[in-house]
């Protein structure tokens, strides 16, 4: 057999030109620039979508009633305009003008707890605003809400005995989410995230209405939800806290001090 091993070696093909891959990649497609750039873009988004957790089915038992001003879209951002007493924002918000921090942050509450999102904020008015929050929520691949409270007016009862607006606003919210509640006896948790604090709500609670402050995370309106507001919802959620019967006359009246301390440090100011 020796003397055959050269000539075989010699019938070999010449390598074919072929974009100096050899025939192995004969399949391929011609490059094309264009589709390269796309398919580049592409696998970049979805290397930043999937650095984000993948959210957990939706729980239906618990919710989050969620305010935007001061909560998702920092104060003085866009400015406002009293419309029939209630502060509205004067033109659609853009992507930009919400905190993007706050808003991841509101995602990471949903991943860690399946919540749904209940709208308690003004914004809930008006189809157009309703369509902002709903646009800017599915920007960030959080689920859009499910929901709003339905609209309340003040309380005459208040209004007559010419309490700090902020007290007005906050029981008018509270009775809104507690008869959202009413019609939805699935819920065993919830945590309402707002720049308004509850106490002021529970100063003046009615029958019927839930006590909210210790089911409520105050955020700073400047910084909206921080990390830590995130955790304390995630905590309220998934281990709600509760106040016994017996415990309500007490909660009721560390409220009303707790609003009066604030009212002092207003000094005729008004409280927001």
């Amino acid at each position: 057999g020796m003397p055959t091993e050269p000539s075989r070696k010699r019938k070999e093909p010449e390598p074919v030109e072929d974009l100096g891959l050899g025939g192995l990649y004969d399949f391929l497609p011609p490059p094309d620039p264009e589709n390269d750039k796309a398919t580049a873009a592409k696998a970049r988004k979805a290397e930043q979508a999937s650095t984000k957790p993948k959210l957990p089915p939706t729980d239906r038992s618990r919710v989050i009633f969620l305010d935007v001003d001061g909560v998702l879209l920092p104060a003085g951002s866009v400015e406002m305009i009293y419309i029939d007493g209630v502060m509205l924002p004067v033109r659609a918000a853009k992507e930009a003008d919400f905190s993007r921090v706050a808003l991841q942050n509101l995602r990471s509450i949903v991943q860690q707890t399946g919540a749904t999102i209940v709208v308690s904020s003004e914004w809930r008015r008006r189809e157009e605003m309703r369509d902002n929050i709903r646009r800017t929520l599915t920007a960030q691949d959080i689920p859009g809400f499910q929901d709003s409270t339905p609209i309340f007016q003040p309380s005459a009862e208040l209004i007559k005995q010419r309490l700090d607006q902020a007290i007005i606003w906050a029981e008018r919210r509270a009775r809104e989410i507690g008869s959202w509640l009413k019609q939805h006896k699935e819920v065993k948790a919830w945590v309402a995230i707002d720049d308004i604090d509850f106490s002021w709500a529970d100063s003046v609670k009615v029958t019927g209405t839930p006590l909210m402050k210790h089911r409520s995370v105050l955020t700073n309106p400047k910084h909206c939800i921080t990390e830590k507001d995130a955790d304390e919802a995630v905590r309220i959620l998934l281990n709600p806290p509760v106040i016994a019967p017996g415990e309500e006359a007490d909660a009721i009246a560390a409220a009303r001090y707790l609003t009066e301390e604030a009212l002092a440090k207003c000094a005729g100011a008004p409280l927001m």
